[in-house]
């Protein structure tokens, strides 16, 4: 496997519009993915169905891993959406999750249904693994968010061949160093990069994308990474004040009986917080109609 360098990070590949991407890579049959995003169900988001579709469709985008916190409901409900409205040929939706382990969080991709909180991180990549899926480490040396996985369970699955990718470029980092530091990472160890947008909002949608050979299957991404081009543009520092103001309207919805499609226990946690005993998911029940016009509501 190509491992991203880290002069990647330094600005080789940082800051490239889609449309530099596509002159460059010419009539090759590529996809354009984003494989770290959320919408309404993740508690930290507001993000209609229909919005985020739209904006990716717009930016051109034609794969999303739908990645909400500790579900995957999320994820279903966008493919789901995306198969209503007849555009399955120019928008691909994976199914994934971003999982809240007892070390830190975890992305799984191509997931077939929840992962539960609250198992090791090592736990964690066998779960999406044998549900055929690919590991990703989002924002791994982020000191902004506590919820990063620790160093030593990352250095555990790194030398069990356990990750797939790593974000060697996310858009929320805040600080640029932390980004070249996860590169570094995966140069180490031969694990190939990718750019992440991780939005929350619609602002974010496609901010960073990466260019890879065209796939349909778990295999078939892990096969292309050793092609990709990532592109990343980083998001203004005030970001995450608009994951603290989803937080709090979803608060507040469901203090006026208005709930949105999540729960408390669909949210980032810290490692330390994480309880060991796993959390189920959600049951459907406990869960909006993604056909409700008043859940698909978006408010920001």
């Amino acid at each position: 496997m190509t491992a991203a360098a880290p002069a990647d990070v330094a600005g080789a590949r940082a800051g490239l519009r889609r449309e530099d991407a596509i002159e460059a890579a010419g009539r090759r049959s590529l996809a354009f993915a984003d494989f770290h995003t959320h919408d309404r169900f993740s508690r930290d988001s507001i993000l209609s169905e229909d919005k985020f579709i739209r904006l990716a469709l717009e930016r051109g985008l034609t794969h999303v891993a739908v990645t909400n916190h500790n579900n995957v409901e999320g994820a279903i409900a966008v493919r789901d959406r995306v198969a209503a409205l007849g555009v399955e040929d120019r928008l691909t939706v994976i199914l994934g999750e971003e999982v809240s382990t007892s070390d830190g969080e975890v992305v799984g991709l191509f997931l077939e249904r929840t992962i539960p909180r609250g198992l090791t991180a090592d736990q964690t990549a066998d779960e999406i693994h044998a549900q055929g899926g690919l590991v990703s480490i989002p924002h791994p040396f982020d000191p902004i968010r506590p919820s990063h996985i620790r160093l030593a369970p990352l250095e555990t699955l790194a030398a069990a061949g356990k990750i797939d990718m790593i974000e060697v470029f996310n858009s929320r980092v805040t600080f640029s160093r932390h980004n070249e530091q996860a590169a570094e990472f995966a140069a180490r160890h031969g694990i190939p990069g990718i750019a992440c947008s991780d939005s929350h909002s619609g602002f974010e949608v496609a901010m960073s994308f990466n260019a890879l050979p065209a796939f349909a299957t778990a295999d078939e991404l892990r096969d292309g990474l050793v092609e990709n081009e990532w592109h990343g543009n980083r998001s203004t520092v005030l970001i995450h004040l608009t994951t603290r103001y989803a937080v709090w309207s979803n608060i507040v919805r469901h203090w006026l009986g208005r709930d949105t499609a999540t729960a408390p226990v669909l949210g980032p946690e810290p490692p330390r917080r994480v309880e060991k005993k796993p959390i189920e998911a959600p049951a459907p029940a406990e869960l909006p109609n993604p056909d409700d016009p008043e859940a698909s509501d978006d408010r920001g």
